[in-house]
């Protein structure tokens, strides 16, 4: 049995598939077994539609969102509240017993405000082991047979912020030493001949972010990739979420998605 946790995050996006996305829960509920493991999510889709109806423009930097402070109150109900419990919903209709969290909760996971980006932050990664208190929530969630449904809406000096589920993701698995599994629109990282890459060893990861081959949020998506598998030496993978026994491949080893390597 492998005991090595898991983190596995998916967009928000999915929410528009429910069934295919019970199948892919499912399908992960039978391969992680009696492993640990968390579910974080994002939801840009519904937070799009949430500040569109309230008359806000959305905009994004290197992708990621930029969120002024008065949104923050939308942003949090969109993700923490209403994706969240969807999310959560759907994951006990494949039979988990699943639990909404967000990274502000028994002492919050340590983050970093992003100025430029507003009411955003990111992980502090050298601040990690200081979490202790949300690391020791979820052991014990684990241990009494709970899925983590983790949205990412995080809290610095007690206000709200909003925090890239990618690196949400990745700051999860640092903390727990856990292999780290995104699931994205597309089935792997491309090269720039737009050719899938299966194996990234983590220099060539650094070089590909260094000389802007990857863009938008596929570069977030790799930028969490290799900080999670830097600090937790653990494995990370990137691929679709649509394909549910591609997911398990992956899980179990197969050449799938794109893996990065150290």
């Amino acid at each position: 049995m492998n005991d090595t946790p898991l983190v596995v995050k998916i967009g928000g996006a999915a929410l528009a598939e429910p069934n295919t996305l019970v199948r892919l829960l499912e399908a992960l509920a039978v391969a992680c077994n009696q492993r640990p493991w968390l579910l974080v999510h994002g939801g840009g889709a519904m937070v799009d539609q949430w500040l569109a109806q309230a008359g806000y423009a959305t905009e994004k930097k290197d992708g990621q969102r930029i969120t002024p402070a008065e949104q923050i109150p939308l942003i949090s109900g969109a993700l923490a509240g209403y994706s969240n419990l969807q999310f959560v919903q759907l994951a006990q209709h494949a039979q988990l017993q699943a639990v909404g969290l967000t990274l502000a909760d028994a002492g919050g996971v340590p983050l970093t405000i992003a100025p430029e980006l507003g009411a955003v932050a990111s992980p502090n990664w050298r601040g990690l082991t200081q979490a202790q208190g949300y690391k020791n929530l979820l052991s014990h969630l684990w241990g009494a047979g709970y899925t983590p449904v983790v949205s990412s809406i995080g809290a610095v000096d007690h206000q709200l912020v909003n925090v890239n589920a990618d690196l949400a993701a990745a700051a999860l698995a640092s903390l727990c030493q856990a292999e780290l599994l995104l699931l994205s629109d597309v089935p792997a990282i491309l090269d720039d001949q737009a050719n899938p890459i299966h194996s990234l060893p983590l220099s060539a990861a650094d070089t590909y972010l260094a000389n802007d081959t990857i863009q938008g949020g596929m570069r977030v998506k790799l930028l969490a990739a290799i900080e999670a598998a830097r600090l937790s030496r653990r494995s990370t993978a990137i691929t679709s979420w649509q394909h549910a026994d591609a997911v398990v491949a992956l899980l179990n080893g197969g050449t799938v998605g794109t893996r990065i390597t150290f």
